[in-house]
């Protein structure tokens, strides 16, 4: 592998897939690096490698991977798995750790591809063993085709939600009850943005076919459903045994050994913020995204953000975005003219805008709602460092509305994680006790090394450029 090239892309999902096959189709050198063993990212998590039980599983969507991985695998571009980024400047640089080392590789541009991650909400018992994500769940299927054997409980609002519903039940795995928390009004609430989702009326009923299809596999299995959930509880010494909530009047609990929860996705931003991105605040979906234009292009003259890292639109969206973005590149190193650029980027463009076309619909539709962030005090919210969300209502009480300035005091997002575990309950904490709208506080500042980083990688830094370069 070289330490120079045109472009490298950091993150190999969709998005990161589609950016450096195009790229390198156009004679371009570039360097794909990304944690995973294979490409695909989350949403196509060990694609290369999953059986064909576990595609049926999974699904059409799922397999749709296996091409944005076949037009990548032709381009041929560099590629570098298992590779921990832990630091990126805008001048190019990138710092990041293999096989026990480090290394440093440089770039006329760099592509953000970081995707997303799962919202995370905390809540009594969050951390018990036994309480785990949707999207972790799916995760361990994708990679190991593990499934639950003993009671679980599917709690949270949003589409993946329903997903991994639908595929626990395709497994036969003892689901003990589905807790849906999207708030009745919000069926109500989103509805004006349904005659534009109708462009993809297809789509549209896609989803609805699917919860219908749990729903009557529930039916079917005797497995109580509740709308309008809320005060979800893990309860357990050492690790979970039951799960509680509220449902109106009335007081549930249900004994399990696994708790998935879901309450939407996020951009993952850690590298972005780190690199210096100017961000702005969604208030739909309550949460901070990088600005930039419709090809990716943020602040930073040399920083390009592709897919959900920019903002969650999902998969096929990521993969649209991340071919703009390449053609945007190679436009400005003269790969492409400016009329090859107009007719390459006209479709691509038509076929993004109509994906996005249900995406209001749908955030409205799966907004946080207004008491997601109703943590007890006694509730821990910053696992790294063992913070309670009473501890940082005290802090607050006393004036501090910074974030930064929050975890200077109490440690609060200064563990391993960095906060990308407790930055949202952080964040909404504030506003909850300040009274200060939430886009108006200061995001935590990221600072490297973003990732841990042992002192045998750093010792066997290869920071020199090489014969290869």
């Amino acid at each position: 592998m070289k330490n120079s090239y045109d472009a490298i892309i950091i993150g190999a999902g969709p998005a990161g897939l589609a950016c450096s096959a195009e790229l390198a189709n156009k004679g371009l050198e570039v360097a794909l690096l990304d944690e995973q063993a294979t490409p695909g990212g989350q949403i196509y998590r060990n694609i290369t490698r999953t059986s064909s039980r576990q595609r049926t599983v999974l699904g059409e969507d799922y397999t749709e991977g296996l091409k944005v991985i076949e037009n990548f695998e032709k381009a041929a571009p560099d590629y570098l798995p298992r590779a921990r980024v832990w630091q990126a400047e805008p001048n190019g640089e990138v710092f990041l750790s293999h096989n026990k080392s480090s290394k440093k590789l440089t770039a006329q541009f760099l592509v953000l591809s970081t995707g997303a991650m799962e919202r995370p909400v905390p809540f009594p018992g969050w951390t018990l063993p036994g309480v785990m994500t949707c999207g972790g769940m799916s995760n361990l299927f994708k990679d190991s085709s593990l499934a639950p054997t003993e009671p679980v409980v599917i709690a949270g609002s949003g589409p993946l939600l329903w997903l991994v519903a639908e595929h626990l039940f395709a497994l036969d795995a003892p689901i003990a009850a589905i807790l849906d928390t999207t708030p009745s009004k919000q069926y109500i609430t989103s509805a004006r943005h349904m005659p534009q989702a109708l462009g993809r009326f297809g789509y549209l009923m896609k989803g609805v076919k699917m919860i219908a299809a749990v729903q009557l596999a529930a039916k079917k299995a005797k497995v109580p459903m509740y709308r309008n959930v809320k005060n979800i509880e893990a309860v357990g010494n050492e690790q979970l045994q039951s799960v509680k909530a509220t449902c109106g009047n009335k007081q549930l609990e249900f004994a399990a050994s696994t708790l998935l929860v879901h309450e939407g996705i996020i951009p993952n931003t850690a590298l972005l913020r780190q690199i210096g991105c100017e961000h702005t605040w969604n208030p739909v979906q309550r949460y901070w995204h990088p600005e930039v234009n419709e090809h990716g292009a943020s602040n930073l003259p040399a920083v390009f953000v592709a897919g959900d890292g920019s903002f969650v639109h999902g998969a096929k969206s990521a993969e649209y975005k991340g071919r703009l973005t390449a053609m945007a590149i190679a436009k400005q190193l003269h790969r492409l003219s400016k009329c090859e650029y107009k007719q390459q980027a006209a479709p691509v463009r038509e076929q993004l805008h109509k994906e996005l076309q249900p995406r209001p619909f749908i955030d409205a539709l799966y907004a946080p709602r207004k008491d997601l962030f109703a943590i007890p005090d006694e509730a821990t919210v910053c696992r790294c460092e063992g913070v309670t969300a009473g501890r940082i209502r005290e802090i607050v009480a006393q004036g501090f509305s910074d974030h930064n300035e929050i975890k200077s005091i109490i440690r609060c997002g200064m563990g391993p994680c960095q906060g990308r575990m407790c930055g949202s309950a952080v964040l909404e904490l504030v506003a909850e006790r300040s009274g200060i709208p939430a886009e108006e506080t200061r995001p935590l500042r990221m600072r490297p090394p973003i990732k841990p980083v042992s002192l045998q990688e750093l010792a066997n830094a290869q920071l020199e450029e090489t014969d290869e370069s």
